[in-house]
């Protein structure tokens, strides 16, 4: 199994990891999720903040698509998004640029450019936290 280096292998396939983010997308935000970018190697072409293209997002406002997502990211990474993308036993699912820059722009993740990841800043982690409360008042 080919393993990035510094990089999680979880131990999920891509198609079954997509069936729990796309019910976490349906939870949150009514409708699945309309990004789900995947290879067999990582995305070593997007190991820099400069490759996402941020300066061309005007995502300005978070909303109820990229609270799924980082709902869901987290899940799969422990707040600590690889920038390469998220390693399932199958291969990388690259996350969503449009989604990282409202976050980033939103205070909900920061750059680490040394472990080339996106990680969950306070706010982040609040977020996540009223998120889970909202899912234990439907269940």
């Amino acid at each position: 199994m080919l393993k990035a280096s510094g990089d999680k292998v979880l131990p999920i396939s891509c198609e079954n990891a997509r069936v729990i983010f796309d019910n976490i997308c349906l939870r949150i935000d009514g409708k699945k999720a309309s990004a789900w970018t995947f290879q067999a190697t990582p995305f070593s072409d997007l190991e820099t903040i400069e490759a996402w293209g941020q300066e061309a997002n005007n995502a300005k406002n978070e909303s109820s698509r990229s609270d799924a997502f980082l709902f869901g990211y987290t899940l799969f990474t422990g707040g600590k998004i690889p920038m390469r993308g998220i390693q399932f036993s199958d291969g990388f699912v690259r996350p969503d640029a449009w989604v990282v820059g409202a976050l980033l722009k939103s205070d909900r993740l920061s750059v680490q450019a040394t472990t080339k990841e996106f990680e969950l800043t306070g706010g982040g982690w609040e977020r996540v936290s009223a998120l889970s409360k909202a899912f234990g008042s439907t269940i």
